[in-house]
C-alpha cells in the first residue's frame, strides 16, 4: 500500500482515539447531543396518537437536528456530533431524562445485535425502501382494523426514512461548503465526497466506495448494534465494475476498507465492536473467496482496530493462502479475524428449525452468537445464566446426597428451574416491546418479513424469532462437578457439607487443598475422559433445559455457551467455587477450559472443547487459545494451519487465537502508556488490553501459553 494510504489510515486511527466515545467508553452510538434532541422531540410531540409514533418522529428530529461532521482525511463519512453540552443544555439534558424515568421503553433485554439486509440497501437504496413503504400503505383498506397497526408501522418507516435522506443531503452540502476553502488534494477528496454524498443512501450505489459509505451512513445514526452481514457478497459486483472501469484499485479497496474498518472506533465503546463476515458457503455448496474476501482481511492489518471487525466462516475448501493471511494477522498482534466453522454453523442453524437455502447466510452479530442476515428478530445472550452459582446453590440443596448422580439431578434441577424462570422473564420483556416498540423503524425495513407483513421487528415481523440464553462458567461447572465426585463421592474425604463450608470462607486455611484441586484432581482442557464425559453430560442438561420452552414470539430457545465480559462481571459476584476458583475471580471464558488448566498442550485442550456437539449452540461458543507469537508464523506456520483445519474438521464452532506473551502483557499492565494498541481477545471480542478493568486485564495473562 502506498505510504500516503498508510499515513491516513494511522492518522485517521489516532484521532479516533481522542474522541469521547473511546477515551470515556460511552456506551453504544447515542451520544448526548443526540439523545437531547431526542428527548426534546418526544417530550414536545405528545398530540401523536401512540407512543411508537412519538418516537419515529423524535428520530426524524435526531436527524434533522445531527450536525454533518466530515473529519480531516475522511473518505467515508458519517460520525456523531460529540461537541459538549453547553451548560444550559446539561440542565435540560438532566431534567428531560428524568421524564424519560416514565417513559415506556420496551424493556431491557438485548438491543440491536442483528444484520440487516444491507445486500437490499445496496440493490435499491433509501428511495427504494420508501417506494415499498408507500406502495404498502397506499394499498391498505383502513377500514379493516387490522391494517390501522400496519398503517402505523408504515408511517413510523417513512418519518425516519425521509429524515435519513435529509440528512444525507446536508453532508453533501457540507462537503461543497468545506471543499470552498481547501486547497490541493483535500479539495478534490471533498468534492467527491459532496458527489457520493448526492446519491447514497437514497439511490443504490454505483462504486465500492459507494457501497461502503450506504451501508455505514444507514447503520451508524441508529440506537444500537447493527452488523454488516457478508460483504464479499453484495459489494463484489461493485468492485469488479470499479476494476473494469479503471476506477479502483486492489490497494484502493484495502485503504477504503481500513478507513471504513476504524469509523466505528469514533462512534462505539472500545468495548463493542461491529462485524461484517466473510467467506463461508453459498445456497449450493460453493465457498465464497473473492477479491473483496481478500480486501476485507487485508485490512485488517492497516486499521488495528478493536471494534471495526472482519470475521471469517472457514470451509474446507478456502484456500491456505486466505487461512494463512488469518492466522498471520492474529500472529502479528491484531487479534482479528475470529474463526468461526461454517460446515457447523449451518448444520447447527438446520437443526434449529432453518432450510437449508438460510442457513447459509447468516453472520456472528456481537461476539460469537448467530443469526441470519437480515431476517432476524432473534435476541441473543438473553439472559446470562451463572453455571457457577447454580452448582453452588445445588451444593446447598444436595447435601445429603447418596451418589454423585444424585448429586447431579439437584444440579440439573436447579439449572432447568433457573432456565423456566428467567424465560417468563424474557417473555414479559418481548411483550412490553410488543406494546410499544424499541428498535428504530428503520432497522425493520431492513429485516424481511416486516415490510411485508406490516409488523416491526418488536412485533414479530422477522422471519426468526428464536431467543438465545447464554450459559457463562460452563468449565468451571464442570471441573467443580469433577471435584466434587472425587472428594466426596469416591475418596469420602469430605461431605457436601463440609466442602460447602470450606467455599464460604474461601477456603481459608485450606490452601493445600485448592493446590491440590488445582495440580492433582482431573480437569477440563487435558482430554480426560471424565471430565469430557461431564461437559458433554452439561451441555446436554442445558439442552433438555430449554427444550419445550417457547418464547412470547412463538419460537424457541436456542443456546450459547460465551461470554462478552460477562465472565469477569458475574465471576466478582460469584464465591469461591470446588474448582480451586477464588471468590471474586472471572469464570471460565467462555467454552474454553478454566485459566490455567490447559496443562497437557493445545491439542489435548481442542479434544477436550470438541467432547461435546458444538452445532446445538447457536447461540454463540468461544474458544479462546493463547500461543506464543513465534509459534503461528514462519516455520510454524503450517503447523498452526494445519491445527486449525483440525478444529474445524472435528467440529469446533469457533476458535479465537491469542499471540502476546506473558511479559508482554505484564509490562502493558504496569506501562500503559506504551502499550495503547495492545489487542487482545477477551470472550469473544478483540478489546485493547489497557482498556481492560485490572482483574480482566489478570484473568488474560492468566490463560495458558501454547507453543506447536
Amino acid at each position: 500500500m502506498k505510504q500516503s494510504a498508510i499515513d491516513r489510515i494511522n492518522s485517521l486511527r489516532a484521532f479516533y482515539k481522542t474522541t469521547p466515545i473511546f477515551t470515556e467508553n460511552i456506551f453504544y452510538n447515542r451520544q448526548r447531543r443526540q439523545r437531547l434532541n431526542f428527548m426534546r422531540a418526544l417530550s414536545k410531540n405528545g398530540n401523536l396518537y401512540s407512543y411508537r409514533l412519538r418516537r419515529a418522529h423524535a428520530d426524524a428530529y435526531l436527524l434533522d437536528n445531527m450536525e454533518p461532521v466530515i473529519n480531516d482525511g475522511e473518505l467515508i463519512v458519517g460520525l456523531p456530533d460529540l461537541s459538549p453540552l453547553t451548560e444550559e443544555e446539561q440542565k435540560e439534558y438532566d431534567t428531560l431524562e428524568q421524564g424519560m424515568k416514565f417513559s415506556p421503553q420496551g424493556s431491557h433485554i438485548t438491543s440491536g445485535h442483528m444484520a440487516l439486509d444491507y445486500a437490499k440497501l445496496v440493490r435499491i437504496g433509501v428511495n427504494g425502501l420508501l417506494d415499498e413503504v408507500n406502495c404498502r400503505m397506499a394499498a391498505l383498506d383502513l377500514n379493516l382494523p387490522e391494517n390501522i397497526d400496519k398503517c402505523e408501522f408504515y408511517e413510523c418507516c417513512k418519518v425516519e426514512l425521509e429524515a435519513l435522506v435529509r440528512l444525507q443531503r446536508r453532508y453533501a452540502e457540507k462537503a461543497r461548503s468545506l471543499a470552498e476553502s481547501t486547497e490541493g488534494t483535500r479539495k478534490k477528496e471533498l468534492l467527491d465526497i459532496a458527489e457520493m454524498m448526492d446519491r447514497v443512501p437514497a439511490e443504490p450505489p454505483r462504486t465500492f466506495r459507494e457501497g461502503l459509505e450506504a451501508i455505514h451512513f444507514y447503520n451508524s445514526t441508529m440506537w444500537n448494534l447493527y452488523y454488516f452481514g457478508r460483504v464479499d457478497r453484495y459489494l463484489i459486483d461493485l468492485y469488479n465494475a470499479d476494476v473494469a472501469a479503471g476506477r479502483l484499485t486492489h490497494e484502493d479497496a484495502v485503504e477504503l476498507y481500513a478507513c471504513f474498518l476504524l469509523l466505528p472506533e469514533a462512534y462505539i465503546s472500545p468495548s463493542i465492536a461491529l462485524d461484517a463476515m466473510v467467506g463461508g458457503t453459498t445456497e449450493d455448496g460453493k465457498t465464497v473467496e473473492n477479491e473483496v474476501t481478500h480486501i476485507a482481511i487485508e485490512a485488517i492489518e492497516y486499521a488495528r482496530s478493536a471494534n471495526g471487525k472482519v470475521s471469517l466462516a472457514v470451509t474446507d475448501d478456502m484456500s491456505d493462502e486466505l487461512l494463512k493471511k488469518a492466522i498471520r494477522l492474529n500472529a502479528i498482534g491484531c487479534a482479528q479475524p475470529a474463526l468461526f466453522n461454517d460446515r457447523i454453523i449451518v448444520e447447527g442453524l438446520m437443526r434449529a428449525g432453518m432450510p437449508h437455502s438460510d442457513a447459509h447466510n447468516y453472520c456472528n452479530t456481537g461476539c460469537v452468537e448467530i443469526t441470519p442476515v437480515g431476517k432476524s428478530g432473534i435476541h441473543v445472550v438473553s439472559p446470562y445464566h451463572n453455571l457457577a452459582a447454580m452448582l453452588l446453590t445445588a451444593m446447598e440443596k444436595g447435601r445429603d446426597a447418596k451418589s454423585f448422580d444424585d448429586f447431579y439431578r439437584v444440579f440439573e434441577g436447579v439449572l432447568h428451574n433457573e432456565i423456566a424462570r428467567r424465560n417468563i422473564d424474557m417473555n414479559r420483556a418481548q411483550m412490553e416491546r410488543a406494546r410499544n416498540g424499541h428498535e428504530c423503524a428503520r432497522v425493520s425495513c431492513l429485516t424481511d418479513d416486516c415490510l411485508s407483513r406490516g409488523k416491526a421487528v418488536d412485533a414479530g415481523g422477522a422471519v426468526y424469532n428464536f431467543v438465545e440464553p447464554n450459559f457463562l462458567g460452563f468449565s468451571n461447572a464442570v471441573d467443580s462437578l469433577a471435584v466434587i465426585n472425587a472428594l466426596v463421592f469416591e475418596s469420602e474425604d469430605y461431605t457436601v457439607e463440609a466442602l460447602s463450608d470450606i467455599l464460604a470462607k474461601d477456603y481459608e486455611d485450606n490452601e493445600a487443598l485448592r493446590q491440590r484441586i488445582i495440580h492433582k484432581l482431573p480437569h477440563y482442557g487435558t482430554d480426560d475422559d471424565f471430565t469430557n464425559s461431564l461437559a458433554k453430560r452439561l451441555a446436554d442438561s442445558i439442552l433438555s433445559g430449554c427444550k419445550g420452552l417457547y418464547t412470547y414470539r412463538g419460537s424457541t430457545l436456542v443456546p450459547g455457551a460465551f461470554s462478552y465480559y460477562e465472565h469477569a462481571r458475574f465471576g466478582k459476584r460469584t464465591g469461591a467455587t470446588p474448582d480451586g476458583r477464588h471468590a471474586g475471580y472471572p469464570l471460565s471464558s467462555g467454552s474454553s477450559p478454566v485459566q490455567g488448566r490447559e496443562t497437557n498442550g493445545p491439542t489435548a485442550a481442542m479434544l477436550s472443547t470438541l467432547s461435546w456437539d458444538h452445532r446445538n449452540f447457536i447461540g454463540g461458543i468461544a474458544v479462546n487459545m493463547k500461543f506464543t507469537p513465534s509459534c503461528m508464523q514462519g516455520e510454524s506456520e503450517d503447523k498452526m494451519l494445519e491445527f486449525v483445519r483440525t478444529f474445524m474438521r472435528l467440529g469446533g464452532f469457533q476458535l479465537q487465537l491469542n499471540a502476546v506473551d506473558r511479559e508482554t502483557l505484564l509490562d502493558a499492565r504496569e506501562h500503559p502508556e506504551n502499550h495503547s494498541d495492545l489487542l487482545v481477545r477477551v470472550g469473544g471480542f478483540s478489546a485493547y488490553f489497557t482498556k481492560l478493568s485490572p482483574e480482566m486485564q489478570q484473568e488474560i495473562i492468566d490463560r495458558n501459553e501454547h507453543s506447536i
